[in-house]
């Protein structure tokens, strides 16, 4: 019945997983971002600044940072800065709810990768505040995505969550309607796009590749366990 200090072991965070590590194929994602240009939504939070200094390691030529949250954004933006060897960085704050604002910036950076991490993701204010869920979750990923198309970016990854399998709570629903969103995008072959204020369209091949992947609980991000 007595415990002795040399039982205690070094426990490392594999041990928590209760699964094998993921491998992944480093070369591979290299050959994807090396000298390209790619941007990411929703770069100043927990995991999209973690998408930032992954995807930094691998040497794109351009690397655009985009949130609505200041000083988060200026955070990353100094981390960045230091260890960014030739990849050229802008920060830009906007709000992904804002069509016009997103194609605009497309035009100026021309990015040929989307990492889509900008969200509300936490369950129960999105659960209290359900409208600002749909128009940030749904309508935004829709914005970006539209804007994507219409700009000819190659590949765009959409971070989304377990929590859209058959969804319980509203978070989960925004989520898995994004999800909806991509792959009715994905299976239009040509489409066509309409200037905000209604004064013109036009209608262009779709060459965008959409991907999602489901984060579950992701260690040590913002509401972690």
């Amino acid at each position: 019945g007595k415990f002795a200090s040399n039982q205690l072991q070094s426990i490392k965070i594999e041990d928590l997983l209760e699964r094998n590590p993921i491998v992944i194929n480093n070369n591979q994602i290299r050959a994807q971002i090396k000298g390209k240009r790619v941007l990411v939504t929703g770069a100043a939070g927990s995991i999209g600044s973690e998408i930032v200094r992954q995807v930094l390691s691998f040497e794109p030529a351009k690397l655009v940072m985009v949130d609505q949250a200041e000083t988060p954004l200026h955070t990353i933006g100094l981390e960045v800065e230091a260890i960014k060897g030739a990849t050229i960085i802008h920060s830009v704050i906007v709000d992904i709810r804002n069509r016009t604002a997103l194609e605009k910036i497309y035009k100026l950076y021309r990015p040929q990768m989307v990492y889509h991490a900008a969200a509300y993701k936490h369950v129960p204010l999105v659960e209290s505040n359900p409208a600002e869920g749909v128009m940030n979750n749904v309508f935004g990923t829709l914005n970006i995505a539209r804007a994507a198309q219409a700009s000819g970016v190659g590949h765009f990854v959409l971070i989304s969550t377990d929590k859209a399998v058959r969804p319980t709570n509203v978070m989960g629903a925004t989520k898995r309607m994004a999800e909806l969103v991509l792959q009715a995008l994905a299976a239009s072959h040509r489409l066509r796009f309409t200037a905000p204020d209604g004064t013109h369209s036009a209608e262009v091949a779709n060459h965008t590749l959409f991907a999602m992947v489901r984060f579950g609980n992701v260690l040590d991000s913002s509401g972690s366990v």
